[in-house]
């Protein structure tokens, strides 16, 4: 193969890596960027939870999404969870998350469960900086006890351009 159609075919795919590897490119418009961070939650008591199956939590996300965080279980079949999220950021910003479904897991201890999202979670706008931004939580892996649930998440969210 010649020099130059080599160099040439070294372009091209660079240039395809690139613009597969980095998400604000293929995002059209958005800015992307990847995020993680945990998430600790406490259960309520089920008088207190508008829940069909009166199964909700309440507490705190760290890292880019920090703030406060809420989950209202819709149903349960077998060991999955369907859930919907309630997102409000530190600053204020509400994050809406289309509804997902968490995979439970048991462990010798039947007082104890892991748990995944294993197709994670769609963020589908919100408030403030999340007024049209889209992105999905590509991991979100933990464990719970009879009281708690403590996560990890990580995943890309896209914002819409800032007006100028």
């Amino acid at each position: 193969m010649k020099a130059k159609t080599l160099a040439r075919a070294l372009l091209i795919s660079g240039v395809g890596i690139c613009l597969c590897a980095t998400p604000g490119f293929t995002a059209g418009d958005f800015h992307c960027q990847e995020i993680g961070g945990g998430v600790l939650t406490n259960f309520l008591d089920p008088t207190q939870c508008a829940s069909p199956v009166r199964l909700c939590t309440d507490g705190i996300a760290t890292g880019d999404l920090r703030g406060a965080v809420g989950v209202q279980v819709l149903g349960i079949t077998g060991n999955v969870y369907h859930v919907r999220h309630h997102c409000v950021t530190e600053s204020g910003d509400t994050i809406f998350l289309k509804d997902a479904f968490l995979t439970t897991f048991p462990t010798s201890d039947p007082n104890r469960v892991l748990a995944d999202y294993l197709s994670g979670v769609d963020i589908t706008g919100g408030t403030g900086r999340f007024d049209g931004a889209k992105g999905h939580i590509s991991s979100g892996f933990g464990g719970a006890d009879l009281g708690q649930i403590t996560l990890r998440y990580a995943g890309t969210v896209c914002f819409r351009p800032v007006a100028g």
